[in-house]
């Protein structure tokens, strides 16, 4: 018995390479769309309005990508705009600098009149003073 194949039995199993790469293409067409549909649908929680805000937050007090106390307490309501109530906090080296209502001590709290309590933080340089720059960290606490 002969071991030997056809020439048309060798390329059975193999694929054109334009038909391989069309359906690559199709496929990630497809979980491409997928996901752009999916990021669009609402989850429920507020992270993102939290984040979005530390985002505006973060711009209007930082200067060379160093936060500035001083900006911080010049603070304008347009960088709290999504939020109905919103806190603002920089700590460093043992100080604290807080603008806004006291933040609801933790999600889920009894106060019936809150909602969608959502906080988001991020790592920071926070001045001291002149030349003295320490590490720090910038918190957004949004609710109502």
């Amino acid at each position: 018995m002969s071991r030997s194949s056809t020439s048309r039995e060798r390329r059975r199993g193999q694929a054109q390479p334009t038909v391989a790469l069309a359906a690559v293409l199709a496929l990630s067409l497809g979980l491409s769309a997928y996901a752009v549909v999916l990021g669009g649908v609402p989850d429920g929680s507020d992270r993102p309005r939290a984040a979005a805000t530390l985002d505006r937050v973060h711009d209007r007090v930082t200067v060379a990508g160093v936060v500035s106390p001083d900006r911080l307490l010049a603070l304008d309501a347009a960088a709290l705009r999504d939020a109905a109530r919103a806190n603002v906090t920089v700590s460093a080296g043992g100080d604290r600098w807080t603008v806004g209502p006291p933040r609801p001590s933790a999600p889920g709290t009894s106060d019936r009149s809150l909602s969608g309590v959502a906080r988001s933080e991020r790592r920071v340089g926070v001045a001291l003073g002149p030349g003295r720059v320490r590490p720090g960290r910038l918190a957004v606490t949004v609710w109502g």
